[in-house]
């Protein structure tokens, strides 16, 4: 990074800075990553718990170059499932299954996320999102 320190990646994880030292983050855990240029800033923003906000780390360099390659690779191929299920009119949510890529047999993370402006409070709609997400894994089978 522009400041010295390390950050690095493998077939099944992201080491990303805590602190003084680096923290494991496997790719089924990163949501997804994002390049400012005019910052050179890397953010890099890790799945949480429903109706908490995402984990982000930002990472000063000058080009993320084939480490945004990896992170780009990486990210996509933790995705086993994807589905937007509408909920209220064309608004819904949208339901990810990821798994660790380097192991086939690695258990699937499951999680959804609400459109904008559909409000977690909204009288019965985590009932629905959590229903379409058990529709969506059984169809699947996992």
């Amino acid at each position: 990074m522009s400041d010295g320190t390390w950050v690095a990646g493998t077939r099944a994880a992201v080491y990303l800075p805590d602190g003084d030292k680096l923290r494991r983050v496997g790719w089924e855990a990163i949501e997804r990553a994002a390049w400012d240029s005019e910052a050179s800033v890397l953010h890099v923003f890790e799945t949480t718990a429903f109706g908490t906000p995402l984990r982000a780390t930002d990472l000063a360099v000058d080009d993320p170059g084939r480490f945004g390659q990896l992170l780009r690779e990486r990210i996509d191929a933790s995705v086993l499932v994807q589905r937007h299920v509408p909920l209220v009119g064309k608004k819904g949510v949208r339901i990810v299954g990821r798994r660790n890529p380097a192991e086939a047999d690695a258990p699937v993370a499951w999680n959804f996320v609400l459109d904008k402006g559909l409000e977690p409070d909204r009288p019965g709609l985590i009932e629905q999102a959590e229903a379409a997400l058990r529709s969506v894994r059984e169809e699947f089978g996992i």
